[in-house]
C-alpha cells in the first residue's frame, strides 16, 4: 500500500518566489524601513568624525570618499535656487491653523539648497556633486531641477550624481577617480 502524506500541500499554495507574511498574503520586506510621524520615512542619523549625518548611506559615501582621499566638503555649501520675493496683490491663503487670511503683507521665503558633498580641485572650483538620496520625499526632485537649472544659469554644470544605495556610490567613486 502507498505511503500517504500526512500534510498534503494544494497545488494553489506558492511553493517557490519572495516569502509572505500571515494571511493578508504581502510581501516581506527584507529591509526594515523606519517610518517616522505620518508614514515619513526616518533616516538614522550618525556622527562619525565629529559631523553629524543624516543617514547611513551619506556616512558610507563619506567614508569612501576618505578612503580616496578626494578633496569635498560635506554640506558645505548652499545655493540659493530661487529668490525670494513680495508678492504685490492680494493673496488669500489658508494659515495651518485653518484661519483663512490676506498674506499679500507677508513675503515669500526663498528656495535653498545644499548638497552632501561637493568635489573641489585644488583651487576650489566644484568639480562634481554627489547627492545621497535612498529614499526621496515628493519634494526632492523639483529642488534637483531646479539646482541643476541654476547650475546651467551660472555656467557652472559640473558631474551630478545621485546614488541610491552602497553599490551606486562605489560606482560613482570609480567615476570621479576617472575625471582625474
Amino acid at each position: 500500500m502507498a505511503r500517504r502524506n500526512k500534510n498534503p500541500r494544494p497545488s494553489s499554495l506558492r511553493t517557490s518566489g519572495p516569502k509572505r507574511s500571515g494571511r493578508t498574503g504581502r510581501l516581506k520586506s527584507p529591509v526594515k524601513i523606519k517610518r517616522g510621524a505620518k508614514g515619513r520615512i526616518k533616516s538614522q542619523s550618525k556622527v562619525v568624525d565629529g559631523i553629524q549625518f543624516k543617514s547611513m548611506l551619506e556616512v558610507f559615501t563619506y567614508r569612501k570618499l576618505k578612503e580616496h582621499d578626494l578633496n569635498f566638503e560635506y554640506e558645505g555649501t548652499s545655493f540659493t535656487i530661487m529668490e525670494g520675493f513680495h508678492y504685490p496683490e492680494v493673496s488669500w491663503e489658508n494659515r495651518t491653523n485653518g484661519a483663512f487670511e490676506d498674506k499679500s503683507k507677508s513675503s515669500v521665503r526663498g528656495i535653498t539648497y545644499t548638497p552632501d558633498f561637493i568635489g573641489y580641485d585644488d583651487n576650489r572650483n566644484m568639480t562634481w556633486v554627489i547627492e545621497c538620496k535612498g529614499f526621496a520625499n515628493d519634494r526632492f526632485p523639483n529642488t534637483w531641477k531646479m539646482f541643476k537649472a541654476l547650475l546651467v544659469k551660472t555656467n557652472n554644470c559640473v558631474p551630478l550624481y545621485l546614488p541610491k544605495n552602497q553599490k551606486q556610490v562605489l560606482e560613482v567613486i570609480s567615476m570621479i577617480i576617472e575625471l582625474k
